[in-house]
């Protein structure tokens, strides 16, 4: 299914409320929206516009975050509670970013400044719109895998469960694209098909110990109870959930409970340990003569790529505000380099000049770096490996950190390999992760030197390489102003910064998800006051 087209989706209805305790802009709003031909509730406070929702249920909200009483991120959170997938779209002051940061994170849509531009609000409509539009496609390809699952539940608990139908039953589970097993009342399983098997890593040790090969097990045999051993794992609480004990949201327990047919979302246990978020589903498939059901089937499908794709709306609201914010400051900067440097062609100073230029190339080259970032993040790509040489990936590393640290008055140190060799990696990509721990690096001997009146010994930043017979180790350490323990545990987190309103939270992160992609490990020692080491681990 397409998530994002139009063709599927009936369009939404055109209601919107608009929340803000000033008349004028009420009005003025008002009226701009109805010229776009939405249909206009209007409230004038928090308490207000919380019971009109509760009374109509809008699909859209469109809110001031600064009003007496009930604010904006209170209404917010509010409306998230009772209705989910409803749009909020939030109106903020130009001093209003952290509140801006915070609406985001409480999963605002999308915000507009003060005084609002009739296209800017467009456009923000337009994109909660499209996030509403993708989130029925998400729920009408989630309604997709219920009916197929309830469908296929349907047609195996219609087969009687007895004899050599049983061993149809097998069949017809061996040949759904879903995980499909049956317990008994005691959640004992007594078979699965061969995608539960490969889920769940069951192999040959999960047969009796006669030794008895599962391809060679004919059906009855296995709905029987054949198929695994009288241990504790085999009941699927332990094999599906890693639990001692029997799940009390198992929809099993509600099909032996009433005779019906139950669904749940659920993670499954891997057996590294991972979680499965999947859709799973229960249905009678054995009853005694007294009507009590004896066996549950149960089938679940793979949900983690639907997951993702709100996990990723999600953090592409996150984002946008992030970087909203990030993109403010460095504009000031640059406002800055190009009014110093207007002011010295007009007095001919040329120091001036160049401290103008100067700034002007840095904010260039930081807004340049949160693109770059940016892109990366939205755009996934898989590794393009190639043979590299140690020496000089770690020279190109230099290089292009130089001139930054030599404006900055930082010693760039370096151990390279002597003699050289070669790993496997995608340049690129790694090169991109080390220069954002190396930008990390030099940022912290400046954050301290801004923070101590009297400099201690000369700031450096030291990249080291080796390497053992099976591993390449990157070491980038640095005298700065180090990190506190939470500070460490939040590094690699999305959208958390260490730099307050100088970063965008993404750099650590894009470099952890590169590094987990060639297979390696990275790790934080820090000192408060005395600096950092990050530690690279890569296969070679």
């Amino acid at each position: 299914m397409n998530l994002n087209s139009d063709n599927n989706i009936t369009d939404l209805p055109q209601r919107i409320l608009l929340v803000d305790d000033e008349e004028d802009i009420r009005d003025v709003l008002t009226i701009a929206l109805e010229d776009m031909g939405y249909d206009v509730t209007t409230a004038e406070n928090g308490k207000d516009a919380l019971e009109q929702f509760v009374a109509a249920d809008f699909p859209m909200v469109l809110t001031d975050i600064k009003m007496p009483g009930m604010d904006g991120i209170e209404l917010l959170k509010k409306i998230k509670q009772i209705s989910p997938e409803t749009e909020i779209i939030m109106i903020t002051g130009h001093g209003d970013m952290d509140l801006a940061i915070e609406s985001f994170r409480n999963e605002a849509v999308e915000f507009i400044t003060k005084p609002v531009d009739v296209t800017t609000l467009e456009i923000a409509i337009s994109r909660a719109k499209k996030k509403q539009k993708i989130r029925q496609g998400l729920k009408a390809y989630t309604e997709s895998l219920e009916s197929m699952v309830l469908e296929k539940s349907n047609a195996l608990a219609s087969h009687p469960a007895r004899g050599d139908d049983k061993k149809e039953i097998l069949e017809s589970m061996e040949n759904l694209p879903l995980i499909v097993f049956v317990v008994d009342r005691t959640f004992k399983i007594k078979t699965g098909n061969a995608l539960f098997k490969k889920t769940f890593a069951i192999g040959n040790k999960t047969l009796k110990s006669t030794g008895a090969d599962p391809e060679s097990c004919d059906g009855t045999s296995q709905i029987n109870g054949e198929l695994f051993e009288n241990n504790s794992e085999q009941f699927c609480h332990r094999v599906c959930r890693n639990n001692a004990l029997p799940c009390p949201e198992c929809p099993a327990l509600a099909t032996f409970q009433d005779g019906e047919s139950h669904q749940i979302e659920v993670s499954y246990t891997l057996a590294n340990e991972e979680q499965l978020p999947c859709l799973a589903w229960a249905a009678p498939i054995a009853v005694d003569g007294d009507g009590t059901v004896s066996e549950a089937i149960i089938m679940a499908t793979d949900i983690q790529k639907v997951m993702d794709i709100k996990d990723h709306l999600t953090s592409l609201g996150l984002m946008i505000g992030s970087v909203s914010h990030g993109i403010k400051g460095l504009l000031t900067g640059l406002d800055g380099g190009v009014y110093l440097l207007n002011s010295a062609l007009k007095k001919e100073d040329q120091d001036q000049a160049r401290e103008g230029l100067q700034m002007v190339q840095q904010m260039t080259a930081k807004i340049k770096k949160m693109i770059l970032d940016i892109l990366f993040y939205a755009k996934d790509r898989k590794l393009q490996k190639e043979k590299v040489s140690a020496k000089n990936f770690a020279g190109d590393l230099l290089n292009t950190m130089d001139s930054r640290a030599k404006n900055l008055s930082i010693e760039l140190k370096s151990k390279l390999p002597d003699p050289d060799f070669n790993f496997m990696a995608d340049a690129g990509a790694l090169d991109s992760a080390l220069i954002n721990i190396l930008d990390n690096a030099l940022d912290a001997c400046v954050t301290d030197g801004k923070k101590n009146e009297s400099p201690k010994e000369k700031y450096f930043v030291e990249l080291s390489v080796s390497c053992t017979p099976s591993k390449l180790i990157f070491t980038i350490t640095d005298n700065g102003i180090g990190m506190e323990n939470q500070d460490m545990e939040k590094a690699f987190c999305l959208f958390h910064s260490g730099k307050g309103k100088g970063g965008t939270g993404l750099g650590l992160y894009i470099s952890k998800h590169v590094i987990d992609q060639h297979g390696g490990t990275i790790k934080i020692d820090s000192e408060k006051n005395k600096g950092t080491t990050f530690t690279v681990t890569l296969p070679k």
